[in-house]
């Protein structure tokens, strides 16, 4: 029988006799000293529990259509909110992607109105855009429903009860 080494894949040769009356054997691999455990295929039906694997870390973020989003170097993005719920509540934009919704989002609202995913905000280089997310109600930017509208200094836009606004001011040294 051969045993292959789940974090290496080296192939180990095992001897059939290996396992006696144990229904579990264990060998370490000789090229990464990863531990295996076998289990013998005469006593035993070997049951592989799931895993969770880690996603490799994003460094670069892309928009649908192609642009990099990342902050600007020189300035400070925020989100003001203007209407609604928290009014004159200030977020600062962190990163090149918020999302904005009831849940699971970086800005969230308490507004059954906007859907758990509603929109997101996307940077790229000197550019803004807000981006609908396939939300129940639309996402506005002067009364008119978008699916991807870009947005200036002192834009504002709507989602579900509330009006929020872009803010750019020069970042501080």
């Amino acid at each position: 029988m051969n045993v292959q080494c789940h974090a290496c894949g080296k192939v180990h040769p095992l001897a059939d006799d290996v396992f006696g009356n144990q229904e579990v054997y264990w060998l370490s691999c000789a090229a990464c000293g990863q531990a295996i455990r076998v289990v013998s295929p005469k006593l035993r039906t070997l049951r592989l529990e799931t895993t969770a694997r880690v996603a490799v870390p994003v460094t670069a973020e892309i928009s649908a259509e192609g642009r990099e989003l990342r902050l600007p170097e020189g300035q400070q993005l925020s989100l003001k909110m203007v209407e609604g719920e928290g009014k004159g509540t200030v977020f600062p934009v962190s990163k090149a992607r918020m999302l904005i919704g009831r849940g699971n989002a970086d800005i969230t609202l308490n507004d059954s109105t906007a859907s758990r995913l509603h929109c997101a905000v996307e940077v790229s280089d000197q550019e803004v855009f807000l981006r609908d997310l396939g939300s129940s109600n639309g996402t506005f930017v002067n009364d008119q429903p978008v699916a991807v509208a870009p947005l200036r200094d002192g834009s504002t836009f709507r989602v579900g009860m509330h009006v929020l606004q872009l803010v750019i001011t020069p970042r501080p040294a």
